[in-house]
């Protein structure tokens, strides 16, 4: 779609008229671009600006009362930029596992001390929290390779500052100093992008390969329809398929809700799970190709849905590339 030089530009209007109008709404948490929604059923021939609100207002007398109770400014209108409007319902979270959870798996193969290192395992930062690895890239100026994956595995907190240890499994699942493998490098939040690296300290060979898939064969924009796969800390190895792309979400980041751009939406096939928490940090890449297209990041699980961010933006932002060598 973003090939198409008639429709992307106004998407693009359409988006940022409806990301300036309504994303601070306190009932909107996330906007983007795909297929309209009608009782739980994707209408692949109709596309829309998707508004995705927490709670849905049935009558004018609830909405009346939620704008008098500050929980909306008021009603969403059906168009936008000449793009009819869906308002699919999602509270949003990030995927992140929080040290001492109840479901916590600790005997996971996934959840335990890697030599090589390759996408898809335990890793966190050096305090309370675990995600996922995503994978190997390349700094594009000294070709230094590096780990991938969130600003909130591998940083987590505001106060985070080059060279904080990361270590691999994560905290959560048991890692100590004896597990450091890397450093915190730098981030790409100023970039509204949940992304990050960390400069492998010599301690443990990191490979490129995603844990029960394949290495990572390049990187590509994502598409809506595009069936992806992706191999995860939490849930392992998930299918789903796109279904929105360009969107912005508002994220609540330990009490600061932050925007962040370049989102796409992913829903499972077949109905199955598609992502969880812990899973935060995966690369979600294109089935037939196995090219990276999305770093994952968030979710709803009811209705089940995984949001991630384009990876193109993210390498940019970053100064990286997607390690390609196989070993």
């Amino acid at each position: 779609m973003k090939n198409d030089q008639q429709l992307w530009p106004r998407v693009q209007l359409a988006m940022g008229e409806a990301v300036n109008r309504w994303i601070y709404d306190p009932n909107v948490m996330y906007i983007d671009f795909g297929w309209k929604e009608r009782g739980g059923v994707l209408i692949k021939n109709k596309l829309c600006v998707r508004v995705h609100v927490i709670e849905k207002f049935t009558t004018e007398t609830a909405l009346e009362a939620a704008v008098q109770q500050n929980k909306t400014s008021g009603p969403i209108p059906d168009n936008i930029g000449g793009f009819d409007v869906d308002r699919p319902q999602g509270d949003y979270l990030l995927h992140q596992d929080w040290l001492g959870n109840s479901w916590r798996q600790t005997s996971t193969p996934r959840g335990v001390r890697a030599a090589p290192m390759q996408g898809g395992i335990s890793i966190s930062n050096y305090r309370n929290i675990y995600g996922t690895l995503g994978g190997s890239v390349m700094d594009r100026d000294t070709d230094e390779k590096m780990i991938l994956s969130n600003w909130h595995v591998l940083a987590g907190s505001w106060q985070a500052r080059p060279g904080w240890p990361i270590y691999q499994p994560g905290l959560g699942d048991g890692g100590n100093q004896m597990d450091r493998v890397a450093n915190l490098s730098h981030h790409a939040m100023s970039s509204n992008l949940d992304a990050a690296v960390a400069k492998l300290d010599g301690n443990r060979k990191l490979i490129n390969n995603q844990f029960g898939l394949s290495p990572v064969k390049g990187v590509s924009w994502a598409q809506l329809g595009m069936d992806v796969v992706k191999s995860g800390r939490r849930t392992g190895i998930t299918y789903g398929r796109v279904v929105g792309v360009d969107g912005t979400a508002r994220i609540n980041y330990n009490g600061v809700y932050r925007l962040i751009q370049n989102v796409m939406t992913i829903v499972p096939r077949a109905g199955q799970e598609v992502s969880d928490g812990g899973d935060s940090g995966s690369f979600w890449l294109e089935e037939g190709s196995m090219k990276a297209v999305g770093l994952h990041f968030a979710g709803n699980n009811y209705p089940e849905r995984a949001l991630a961010m384009d990876m193109e933006p993210i390498l940019d932002a970053l100064n990286v590339d997607i390690d390609t060598a196989v070993t």
